[in-house]
């Protein structure tokens, strides 16, 4: 490998230690429908953002497959089985593992008691403006039928199809609510579902109850990667192109959005700003797993 480098010469060590692979829950690896909802109020004023440094859900291609890759873990207890689901069904909030139909959708609001946390725009297991209010019914949705060129829900009792490929806004019954935050008074919102059926993707996801971080290989073997680590900086912070070049990764053959979950890989494994000391493996399939609680300092 090539001496430690970046674009202000500096590194700092890292310490990390190696992770068995039989220590590691197989990760979720399936090709299966996958269908994304959100509930979003575009007419409301939001009064808090979410955002991510990575989004947890990244869709690419890779070799000719469209994949979905969830680095973090967004799955439900109630999914169930990997190896029973028939679909897959993603939201703002969540990823739901859909074993029999009809089914219900994934969460589309949060809160609790009389308190509904609501999207006032957000994309599927990314950033998101919300609005906190009271008294909104939540419409309900279902996904009941689906076959190889489309899929059926059900939305505030009313029938949709939509083909493979299709998205669609469906306009829902306008509501009075309560907004919590702030000086404002109560006010209509119309609430807007936002639904894509891209189809069948193949779908990356850490187990569930793993505790770990998944990542795709990027090329990289970690039996190359020293330990301590000399991890290269850029005005004091991690430098993730030029540790990349260090490890013999060539970030240029890799699609756009591996290049941001490399970001996110290298942050996770290797960041010199943060506390404790990671556990780092590869598995058999190539799936890099960060294990770790490390914290963010400064």
């Amino acid at each position: 490998m090539s001496e430690p480098g970046s674009a202000d010469g500096a590194a700092t060590t890292v310490e990390w230690r190696r992770l068995s692979p039989d220590a590691v829950a197989s990760p979720v690896v399936r090709r299966l429908p996958y269908l994304e909802v959100k509930l979003e109020h575009p007419g409301l004023e939001p009064t808090a953002r979410g955002g991510r440094f990575v989004p947890d859900a990244v869709p690419y291609e890779l070799d000719g497959t469209p994949r979905v890759f969830y680095w973090r873990s967004a799955l439900t207890p109630s999914s169930g089985e990997p190896s029973a689901w028939e679909l897959t069904c993603a939201s703002t909030h969540e990823l739901v593992g859909v074993a029999a139909l009809p089914s219900d959708g994934p969460a589309l609001v949060t809160g609790a008691g009389d308190v509904t946390t609501l999207i006032v725009e957000g994309t599927v297991a990314g950033d998101a403006t919300t609005c906190r209010v009271r008294s909104y019914d939540a419409p309900a949705v279902a996904v009941t039928d689906r076959s190889e060129s489309g899929i059926e829900l059900t939305v505030a009792g009313t029938d949709y199809e939509l083909s493979a490929g299709e998205r669609r806004r469906i306009a829902l019954p306008e509501q009075r609510v309560e907004p919590l935050d702030g000086d404002r008074d109560p006010t209509t919102v119309a609430p807007e579902l936002a639904v894509r059926y891209p189809g069948r993707r193949e779908l990356h996801h850490p187990a569930r109850g793993g505790g770990y971080r998944l990542f795709p290989s990027f090329g990289a073997d970690l039996d190359e990667v020293a330990n301590p680590l000399a991890v290269p900086t850029a005005a004091g912070e991690l430098d993730h192109a030029a540790l990349a070049a260090d490890l013999g990764i060539d970030l240029s053959r890799r699609p756009y959005p591996e290049r941001v979950l490399w970001q996110a890989f290298a942050y996770a494994a290797f960041d010199p700003h943060a506390d404790g000391t990671p556990a780092v493996t590869q598995l058999e399939s190539g799936h890099l797993v960060v294990r770790s609680e490390r914290t963010r300092t400064g």
